[in-house]
């Protein structure tokens, strides 16, 4: 059984300590103008996001975080609620065939019988990003410590700390999923598209994520562009992968109904599904090199009036 996100270690009394201390921040930030998200982004970003006259995408990520309350954004970020969404805008037959096979939702991790499970599966948070379990026949459950670790999952709030204001209302639940195998006993690969409204900002393939991580960045055609995000791995651009037209024509059809967001998918040489949407793209703090494509992409958003 594979943790992907391992929280801090701490007592049950420690984590309301956290959460009440990181309520209080929060709050308290927001009555300042925010000086400390914008001292967390400057030091990432190496410049201070000018939030009241955004230009660059990382500046309008920060916009978004303080300032638009789309009430579709806690829908579409719960992972739970993102299905029935799906269901709505493409179809039941299309969501159907892109999600998981959905196995198991839960708000009562210590007693929530588990014996039904396949030997294979995910276990999720539907109320943030990453904070996920693998398990698989090579790596079984280990159920006393995926019990702990799911009670810690909804004592926890995602994303107060930065403002990722979206994912504080969502009704916490823990859901069990089908587990996506892929090639050479490896986690299926991840294809991102960066979306303003149907138009496709860039592709980011992100190749062996738990292993030798390596990160392609292409146009809607294919073509490498030339930036980085992170220092991963370099290798040679493979080809597109099966399904990639489909995961395009799905990505613009979802994309048409936002300003920006991240339309995630996992992939095998078998098939694809729907991973997640993505709002706040690393939180409007992972810079681009060069600076000049976080200009580029800033000037494709379109910020609503709010």
């Amino acid at each position: 059984m594979r943790i992907q996100t391992k929280l801090p270690q701490r007592s049950w009394a420690g984590d309301l300590v956290h959460e009440w201390r990181l309520e209080r921040r929060y709050r308290r930030d927001a009555k300042k103008g925010y000086p400390l998200l914008l001292r967390i982004a400057e030091k990432r970003l190496g410049y201070r996001p000018d939030i009241h006259n955004p230009k660059t995408f990382n500046e309008k990520v920060q916009w978004r975080k303080v300032y638009d309350q789309n009430p579709l954004f806690p829908i579409i970020s719960d992972k739970l609620r993102l299905r029935d969404y799906l269901a709505e805008q493409l179809g039941n037959a299309t969501a159907t065939d892109i999600l998981p096979e959905l196995l198991l939702v839960t708000d009562t991790p210590q007693t929530v019988d588990l014996t039904g499970l396949p030997d294979a599966w995910v276990a999720k948070a539907n109320h943030a990003s990453g904070w996920n379990i693998f398990a698989t026949p090579d790596d079984p459950m280990d159920e006393a410590a995926l019990r702990h670790e799911m009670t810690r999952w909804l004592r926890l709030s995602y994303g107060k700390k930065k403002r990722e204001w979206a994912y504080q209302s969502i009704p916490r639940k823990i859901m069990f999923e089908s587990f996506m195998e892929g090639s050479d006993g490896r986690a299926p690969d991840d294809l991102k598209f960066v979306m303003f409204g149907d138009s496709v900002g860039y592709v980011m393939w992100e190749d062996d994520r738990f292993g030798d991580h390596s990160q392609h960045l292409v146009d809607e055609h294919w073509t490498p562009l030339d930036f980085t995000t992170n220092e991963y791995a370099q290798r040679d651009l493979p080809p597109p992968p099966d399904g990639y037209a489909e995961m395009l024509s799905i990505a613009k059809a979802i994309g048409k109904a936002f300003d920006h967001v991240r339309v995630d998918f996992m992939f095998t040489k078998d098939g694809f599904v729907l991973n997640e949407l993505t709002l706040y793209r690393g939180s409007g703090m992972k810079a681009f090199n060069p600076v000049s494509f976080d200009r580029l992409f800033g000037d494709m958003w379109t910020l609503p009036t709010v």
